[in-house]
């Protein structure tokens, strides 16, 4: 096939085969299929898309990883050639098998959208031809940076604009990073399996993993975890609110997408059985929300009678996770100095932080919350503590003393052995 006459759906259709293993295309020596590997939406338990994957091999049947390949063509030849013939061979084995609903996943190098008009137009044939509505093709950007950075965006937009699916590949390492969601809104970000690992590994800190899926759902995108291939890591992922997830646990890739979710049903049953039966991921006894509101209000109180913060301090200090009580003014000023449930200073590390007086904590969540329903505990967390130096959580409640309104606060750790005088 000569790809600089034959790249239109037209000219590639005559040159795709079928075999017992499905629909292939032989080009330069090298064959190309297709398999399919089951993306899972933890929340609805169920599959509801399929990453298409390129499996390659020369003519002594041997296989060719994909980056391999490509890394061979030239982005405006062959690369182009590859690229359009591979998703025509997804589009052919997926169509066959009459997958009612999901999504498919295809890759898109970012390099060759740059084609503009006939990428376009290429798509349009494919989604057409084959049956396939455009709101169920999910564009997955590989990890790659565009020759043209505002051409390629003004191609994203045009996808999007079609109702096409934009999905960031490979999020965490080299281009696939914060600008390019902020720059692109795609409607999925796939965390790449290396940071999978990272996050997940023992000893790893856990809310690191939440805080960043949290920063992605504000960005207004769709997270999903991928080359998961452990129970431990489906936990951690579950538990930082992940959507979707995929990888050898769930299913290994395969030509049948039936045979590649065969196993997902019994597996996402399982996880969920896990993760409602999980110990809490710290150690000790998960702090109630009852006692939280119950302590917040008693030492409130407290300080509304008295108008002393160290009496109110030291009934709250009989519930065992209370760390830390402040008080700061309607305007979010903190007047005078907050006090520990266990002297000391702070690690060494924060002391041009302290003292504490004269700081302004009106940009904190608690401190918004509670105002906005006066008499109300409000809490937040887990956030980083600025005199802890390590994850805590506070809650706070508005108090009316001598005519004016003030926020009463309390620092807490969210299991009580964790409040060691150690880790004060």
């Amino acid at each position: 096939m000569s790809f600089r006459r034959d790249l239109t759906l037209a000219g590639i259709l005559p040159h795709l085969a079928r075999d017992a293993a499905g629909w292939r295309i032989v080009y330069q020596g090298v064959t190309l299929r297709s398999a399919f590997q089951p993306v899972v939406s933890i929340t609805h338990k169920r599959v509801v898309g399929y990453e298409a994957l390129l499996r390659a091999t020369n003519a002594s049947g041997h296989l060719i990883a994909p980056d391999q390949l490509f890394a061979r063509a030239k982005a405006t030849g062959p690369a182009l050639a590859l690229e359009r013939l591979t998703r025509c061979v997804h589009f052919a084995n997926f169509a066959e098998q009459n997958v009612e609903t999901g999504w498919l996943f295809v890759n898109a190098l970012p390099q060759l959208l740059r084609v503009g008009a006939s990428h376009r137009a290429f798509t349009d044939e494919l989604c057409d031809y084959f049956g396939l509505p455009h709101h169920r093709v999910v564009f997955e950007m590989i990890e790659q940076a565009s020759t043209d950075e505002p051409q390629f965006e003004r191609i994203v937009d045009s996808l999007r604009e079609r109702d096409l699916l934009i999905a960031i590949d490979d999020f965490g390492t080299g281009f696939s990073n914060f600008d390019r969601v902020w720059r692109m809104r795609p409607d999925i970000v796939k965390l790449d399996r290396s940071l999978v690992a990272r996050i997940a590994a023992p000893g790893a800190d856990h809310q690191f993993a939440t805080q960043l899926v949290t920063m992605l759902h504000r960005a207004g995108t769709m997270v999903l975890g991928e080359g998961v291939e452990s129970e431990d890591e489906l936990m951690t992922l579950m538990e930082a609110d992940v959507d979707f997830v995929q990888g050898f646990w769930l299913g290994k890739p395969a030509s049948s997408v039936a045979s590649a979710s065969s196993d997902a049903p019994a597996r996402i049953e399982s996880m969920w059985q896990r993760f409602h039966a999980r110990a809490p991921s710290a150690p000790g006894t998960p702090v109630e929300l009852a006692s939280i509101e119950e302590a917040v209000l008693s030492g409130a109180r407290a300080y509304k009678s008295t108008g002393g913060l160290a009496a109110a301090a030291q009934l709250t200090f009989r519930a065992p996770w209370a760390q830390r009580v402040f008080v700061v003014s309607r305007q979010g000023d903190q007047l005078q100095p907050s006090i520990a449930s266990k002297p000391h200073s702070g690690p060494a590390r924060l002391a041009p932080l302290f003292p504490d007086t004269a700081s302004n904590w009106s940009r904190r969540a608690y401190f918004k919350r509670a105002l906005a329903s006066p008499g109300r505990v409000a809490i937040m967390g887990p956030h980083y503590s600025l005199t802890e130096g390590k994850d805590c959580y506070t809650a706070a409640v508005t108090v009316e003393t001598n005519g004016q309104i003030e926020v009463f606060c309390v620092d807490f750790v969210a299991n009580v052995e964790t409040s060691s005088p150690d880790d004060r």
